[in-house]
């Protein structure tokens, strides 16, 4: 995408280093970019499970009927309200959960409902639809967690390899000239780079850095 750009003939005395080395750090600029919007989703979705948390504690409609504050232990509790909020749009109070058998079809389901369902289920020994909602629920409640980042993030690595590792290694590839004396070598893809000059030399170092960051990391 760089070289399409045509920069050699816009920007003065760029060359095949300055290619190399847009090439090399772009990626990695756009990498840190998205491991730094993933750490603001991260924060973002602890912030908003805090704040949710706290409503689910406070909040009357949550409230654990007194005939089963005794029956769910208190590690259990906040599990059952975690799980239902993922059901209950909006916070309203109810939880859409007719798609499973457990709850008989309910369309809507208030908590205290809920409860009772989930007790009644365990005395009728059926721990494993309980199981099998506790895991759905929980799931689909983390399953698109930054998902979209790490899916872009694949998407482009894979895009950019070949691209990126075809500039690295061109940067090694000097063409000699023997029938001038003395005999010269310049970047078969930038005969303006002569291969013995400082300016090719200092980069080399970079050069095979990158080999390690892209083609062999």
């Amino acid at each position: 995408m760089i070289s399409s750009l045509g920069l050699a003939c816009r920007i003065g005395n760029f060359d095949y280093v300055d290619s190399l080395v847009g090439v090399t750090l772009g990626p990695i600029f756009f990498v840190v970019f998205l491991a730094s919007l993933f750490g603001l989703e991260v924060t973002f979705r602890m912030y908003k499970t805090k704040k949710l948390d706290a409503i689910l504690r406070t909040d009357e409609r949550y409230a654990i009927p007194n005939d089963l504050v005794h029956v769910f232990s208190t590690e259990e509790i906040p599990v059952m309200r975690r799980t239902f909020s993922y059901y209950d749009k909006d916070t309203c109070g109810t939880a859409d959960v007719a798609h499973f058998a457990l709850f008989e079809e309910k369309k809507k389901l208030s908590f205290s409902e809920y409860l009772y369902t989930i007790q009644r289920a365990r005395l009728e020994d059926r721990r494993s639809e309980i199981s099998d909602f506790m895991e759905a629920a929980e799931t689909k409640a983390n399953a698109r967690q930054g998902e979209y980042i790490i899916f872009t993030l694949l998407l482009f690595t894979f895009i950019i390899l070949i691209g990126t590792s075809s500039t690295i290694f061109e940067y090694f590839q000097c063409a000699s000239f023997e029938e001038v004396e003395p005999a010269v070598s310049y970047l078969a893809r930038d005969y303006s780079l002569n291969c013995a000059s400082s300016r090719y030399k200092s980069y080399v170092v970079y050069a095979v850095t990158m080999l390690f960051v892209y083609p062999l990391g």
